[in-house]
């Protein structure tokens, strides 16, 4: 027993409380999802970079940006720690305890001394310990996945921002656009009013539409300042400036692009999607911790080894026994009995000077045992806490999987509507609206209509631009949201990736990067 409570205190000795390793497994998985993989490992800038009006911000840097310096995910990566520190704290022996005691007898003499000659040791650590670092492991293991499907998330919120970005960028040109186009009408209604063949009615319409116009740029010009700062904020850069533009939208991309049968995507979604991978081990951990109850419900026992000495009084000594057996002989004189009592005490006097000290017992020593009697609490009842948790926690997994598929399928359907909406507006509704518009000008012009046609042309014109750029943005989102959804990129080959999953049974200090199924694990 000794050996064995040695090795295993060498043992959880060597793990490290360190979990850069760990923290790297995470990236490393973050970059698997996301194609970019974090810095973890290194300190956040702190400070914002120097944009200008002319300065261009890419998508790809935002995302680098954002994963490196998002605090939110940060303070994340500080449960990767914590369920370290718990997989190590599992590991450790409990300490031994020692006492010590003495008592004093009242007359005097040797103290009395009582104490472990060795320290008592718990016994139990011997099976807790290993199912206290299956739960750690576990629970450690989803720590990991977490942190990586946080990156994810952010990954995501980072693209459908830019996206509102794009599209307020864009929408702001357009609607400069438009106020060029009704300026345009307004110098043909004063042209014609010059002529005597309008009314001031007709060009105070137009003059009333261009105010609109303005203040519909107002609210885009607002509108496209608040995305940039919490695009900024996501990057972790709050306080930088927003003076730079995002990437010129392009309104033809995507819109040939088929988004993934359902089928496809729903595997995709069992694959990849790292939240459900977490929920996984947290079955496990769950599962673990109803085997760690039952054997927490065992008897405590420790062993030891015991050490006593017995306390004793004064000891008299040769001189005070020899005066002692004087006396009593004298005492045999004076009473008559002057051969027989006499000799006899100068006998037992002789005996007495003679003889060595009486053999005394000062010291015992041997083993110590200490075991609990489970007669009323033999944890019945955390036993049958942990197996409710058990069920929670698979029920909150099965949960999650509805969820899942139905994010999937709500995704699907609003990238196939937006994109077969962003097509018919490009190819077939704006063409038809421009010509028409060009129409009702000349006509306008040549006096062969009035001033509400051309208006209503206008007007088709102006919001049928605005809906086909909405529909362009809206499949940017929509996009960005089925990546979430699938949990990574939509091109990944299924037929050859593998669960991605912590590694199985790793020490605190070795982590191997293994893509493994967390039920794989379970006897």
């Amino acid at each position: 027993m000794p050996a064995t409570l040695l090795v295993a205190a060498l043992l959880t000795g060597c793990a490290s409380l360190d979990p850069k390793t760990w923290v790297t497994d995470a990236a490393t998985l973050a970059k698997q999802q996301t194609g970019h993989e974090p810095e973890w490992n290194a300190p956040w800038d702190d400070a914002p970079p120097a944009w200008s009006d002319e300065s261009v911000l890419k998508l790809e840097q935002a995302l680098v940006m954002a994963l490196r310096n998002n605090r939110e995910l940060r303070g994340d990566l500080s449960q990767i720690g914590q369920a370290n520190a718990d997989l190590v704290q599992a590991g450790l022996l409990s300490n031994p305890v020692i006492n010590f005691m003495v008592m004093f007898p009242s007359g005097g003499g040797r103290s009395m001394l009582r104490s472990n000659a060795l320290p008592m040791q718990q016994l139990q650590d011997l099976w807790l310990i290993p199912a206290k670092k299956e739960v750690a492991r576990a629970e450690l293991q989803k720590a990991v996945v977490r942190a990586a499907q946080r990156a994810v998330e952010l990954a995501a919120a980072v693209k459908r921002v830019y996206a509102e970005i794009q599209y307020a960028e864009r929408s702001h040109d357009l609607v400069r656009a438009n106020l060029e186009l009704v300026s345009q009408s307004m110098d043909i209604i004063r042209a014609r009013q010059s002529a005597g063949k309008a009314s001031q009615a007709e060009f105070n319409l137009a003059r009333i539409r261009h105010q609109r116009l303005r203040s519909e740029l107002l609210s885009v010009e607002v509108g496209l300042i608040t995305s940039k700062q919490e695009l900024v904020q996501l990057m972790g850069v709050a306080s930088g400036s927003v003076a730079w533009k995002p990437q010129a939208l392009d309104e033809s991309a995507g819109l040939e692009w088929d988004p993934p049968a359902e089928p496809v995507a729903l595997e995709l979604a069992a694959d990849q999607r790292l939240d459900l991978k977490a929920a996984e081990w947290s079955v496990e951990a769950a599962e673990r911790r109803v085997g760690l109850a039952h054997r927490e419900g065992w008897p405590e026992m420790s062993a030891g080894f015991s050490f006593e000495r017995a306390a004793a009084g004064k000891s008299p000594g040769v001189r005070r026994r020899f005066l002692a057996a004087e006396g009593a002989a004298r005492a045999a004189d004076i009473a008559g009995d002057k051969v027989s009592a006499s000799d006899e005490a100068r006998g037992a006097l002789g005996r007495l000077a003679t003889q060595g000290p009486r053999r005394e017992v000062k010291w015992v020593l041997g083993p110590m045992f200490e075991m609990e009697l489970p007669i009323f609490d033999w944890n019945q009842a955390q036993s049958a806490r942990a197996a409710h948790e058990l069920d929670q926690r698979i029920a909150e997994y099965e949960a999650l999987l509805q969820t899942a598929i139905r994010e999937v399928r709500r995704a699907l359907a609003r990238c196939s509507e937006s994109r077969r909406q962003a097509q018919l507006f490009r190819n077939s509704i704006l063409p038809e609206v421009l010509q028409n518009l060009e129409l009702a000008r000349q006509a306008y012009i040549g006096g062969q209509t009035d001033l509400t046609i051309y208006l209503q042309a206008q007007e088709d014109a102006i919001s049928t631009r605005s809906r086909l750029l909405e529909y362009v943005r809206d499949l940017s989102v929509y996009t960005a949201d089925l990546e979430r959804a699938v949990g990574g990129s939509l091109m990944r080959d299924i037929t050859t990736s593998q669960p991605v999953t912590a590694p199985k049974h790793a020490e605190a200090s070795e982590p191997t990067g293994e893509t493994l199924n967390p039920q794989e694990s379970l006897p």
